[in-house]
């Protein structure tokens, strides 16, 4: 009988985590699904990050990767999009 781990998870890009979680609407300022809630810089507060998390858009480990470079947040911190995304 063979033996085999499953598939390591693998997270997706910062750049896509920051798509996916703007598929869900921001708690912070209510901003629609799509559009960013700020400009300039150009982001999204950690709450929309929480929301698109409880709806499975993205991962626990991958809320994770958003928040790690933060030693202290609130739900009205702003991750700013990767230029690579704008």
């Amino acid at each position: 009988m063979k033996v085999t781990a499953p598939p390591a998870q693998t997270t997706r890009s910062l750049q896509e985590i920051c798509q996916a979680a703007r598929q869900a609407n921001c708690g912070e300022c209510w901003q629609q699904p799509g559009k960013p809630c700020t400009r300039d810089p150009e982001g999204d507060h950690v709450a929309r990050f929480g929301r698109a998390a409880c709806r499975g858009l993205i991962t626990g480990p991958e809320l994770v990767v958003v928040l790690a470079d933060f030693d202290v947040f609130t739900t009205a911190t702003i991750i700013e999009t990767p230029a690579s995304a704008r």
